[in-house]
């Protein structure tokens, strides 16, 4: 796969960059199936409506069970790949992060990205030779979902392959500490990849430059709760479920969201946005932010309810769109409430169908 990052368009020098938006993530194959006899995950101790991770041995293992093969359904996988499709479509300039292996799978990600119009201007990606590219298996039952993961090769992107890209002062990808850029990273990026998570707080997050976090799954919050409150206390947004708040809530020792939220914000000495999704109850909205560039204010707690479309599109994945429209309106220097209402509202329309219609008066 030539990912290779001399093979990519290289902006002017000394032009300041027009990229709003570094996310990391992993980057996957997605086959999705529906699952006549469910029977079949008892053998490997596994159900629906779950999210497991795994090495690679047992997810071939697994597919192999199942009768996965080629004929399957074959997407683009990954949350916060998901979040830069949506965030291009937007019109944000957004640039993706990630490594795959050097394999059959990999040319399948190149050609799937060609499909959704995605070039190299849009995408760093690190290739791994001695990892295989990353799997997922969506698994439906009637009303039932699975989703089985294997990161491979996406577990492995390097602090070095980051700081090359960084500092390639020729393909220069970061705006002035003075100009706006946010450094989105999804929850399943944390596991194995701590000291790029790090780097990337140490080195980065300063002036204009803000961090923006998604939990992604509850399981990855409990599995990776002290460097996940490292990277909170360095965050100005942070996306979540409900269910994923309480699980970061139960893990600080806080007996509410509320109270988390009073805690956290007393050890902080810049503005953060929380942002939580309570599914068909809407959205919580807690912050102390006024205004960028100005100090944190009092704790708000708003809620919004999540607006109801008999046309609605499929919801998977709608968190990352609701992410995409919640960054691109905040980028534009929208209230708040605006960023949840144009987040919700992409959310339940998509992207594509959203677009052609008048967000500006949300």
């Amino acid at each position: 796969m030539s990912f290779s990052c001399s093979s990519l368009s290289c902006m002017k020098p000394n032009e300041i960059s027009a990229i709003k938006v570094l996310a990391f993530g992993n980057m996957l194959i997605n086959y999705s199936a529906t699952l006549e006899d469910p029977k079949v995950l008892d053998r490997h101790r596994l159900s629906l409506n779950t999210r497991v991770e795994m090495n690679m041995d047992r997810f071939s293992e697994v597919t192999s069970d199942l009768n996965i093969n080629d004929g399957l359904k074959v997407e683009l996988g990954g949350s916060a790949l998901n979040t830069t499709q949506c965030l291009k479509q937007l019109g944000t300039e957004t640039l993706f992060f990630s490594a795959c292996g050097d394999d059959q799978e990999s040319k399948i990600i190149s050609e799937l990205m060609k499909k959704n119009d995605m070039d190299r201007s849009h995408f760093r990606v690190e290739t791994v030779t001695n990892a295989p590219t990353g799997k997922r298996i969506s698994l439906c039952h009637n009303d039932a979902r699975a989703l089985y993961t294997s990161n491979g090769a996406s577990a492995q992107f390097s602090v070095n392959f980051l700081r090359f890209v960084l500092n390639d002062e020729d393909n220069s990808v970061l705006r002035p500490e003075n100009r706006v850029q946010i450094f989105y990273i999804e929850g399943y990026f944390i596991p194995n990849r701590e000291p790029v998570t790090t780097y990337i707080v140490r080195n980065y997050i300063k002036g204009r430059r803000y961090l923006a976090l998604n939990f992604c799954s509850e399981q990855t919050v409990r599995q990776n709760f002290d460097h996940l409150l490292f990277m909170v206390s360095s965050a100005h947004l942070v996306f979540g479920t409900e269910t994923e708040f309480e699980a970061f809530c139960q893990c600080w020792g806080a007996s509410n969201i509320r109270e988390l939220a009073e805690g956290l914000v007393k050890k902080k000495e810049s503005p953060i946005i929380f942002v939580i999704n309570k599914g068909c109850e809407g959205v919580e909205l807690i912050s102390n932010y006024f205004r960028e560039g100005c100090a944190p204010g009092p704790l708000t707690f708003q809620s919004f309810r999540m607006p109801y479309s008999e046309e609605a599109e499929d919801l998977k994945g709608t968190g990352d769109v609701f992410v995409a429209g919640f960054l691109h309106a905040w980028l534009q220097k929208r209230e708040l409430s605006q960023c949840v209402r144009i987040g919700c509202f992409y959310a339940i329309n998509g992207v594509k169908s959203a677009s052609k219609r008048n967000v500006n008066t949300l």
